[in-house]
């Protein structure tokens, strides 16, 4: 009987925690647009080094923009199905330095997708990152996926069991790089234009497409 009672409320628990996650990605999938403040953060294992970056996020109907400064800044733009990676110079070293830019037209990083589903489209995600497994703890819930991408070797989700906004996604990829990417501040449903997430190069640009 004891033992019965101790499957049940594990059953019931499990049930519980998982709840969190379906709440966060419903919550994100019904804003018209989302921001976030984030911290990039990248570790190689191996090597032990570790480097940073802050910056921005924000979304929008199939669409990301995602800003990084650390030495120097770079942005990401993807719309209507292309991707506009643009690496602007060291102002500290080369002040006339031009902005390197690359367009994917065709190999999107499967990143990319995953992203748009975490924001938009809960049954695709989860389809995509079965739950391995979910503990909850103050307040937050830490929830291992499983990937089906070759290049993602442990992937994990944090979340705000309270209010269900993100506070960092993390994964390692197969050459043991560690990738943290952390939220905070999330607003929903602010004004946003199509231009926002749209790039168009400059004459002085150097620019590869792809």
């Amino acid at each position: 009987m004891k033992s019965g009672l101790i499957i049940a409320v594990l059953f019931l628990s499990f049930f519980a925690q998982a709840g969190v996650l379906q709440k966060a990605l419903d919550k994100h999938a019904k804003a018209t647009s989302i921001q976030y403040d984030i911290k990039k953060t990248d570790e190689k294992i191996a090597l032990q080094t570790k480097s940073e970056s802050t910056g921005i996020l924000k979304y929008q109907k199939s669409r990301i923009y995602i800003s990084l400064n650390n030495d120097k800044k770079n942005e990401f733009y993807y719309a209507d199905k292309v991707l506009s990676l643009v690496e602007h110079p060291d102002a500290d070293f080369d002040k006339s330095g031009k902005r390197k830019v690359t367009i994917l037209k065709k190999s999107i990083p499967p990143l990319v997708k995953s992203l748009l589903n975490l924001f938009s489209n809960p049954k695709s995600f989860t389809k995509e990152f079965p739950v391995i497994s979910e503990n909850s703890e103050n307040g937050t819930s830490v929830i291992k996926l499983k990937s089906a991408q070759k290049n993602i070797k442990e992937l994990a989700l944090k979340i705000n069991s309270k209010d269900y906004s993100l506070i960092e996604l993390s994964f390692i990829d197969d050459v043991e790089t560690k990738t943290s990417i952390e939220f905070s501040s999330l607003k929903l449903n602010t004004k946003m234009s199509k231009t926002d997430f749209q790039f168009k190069p400059a004459k002085t640009d150097e620019v590869l497409i792809q």
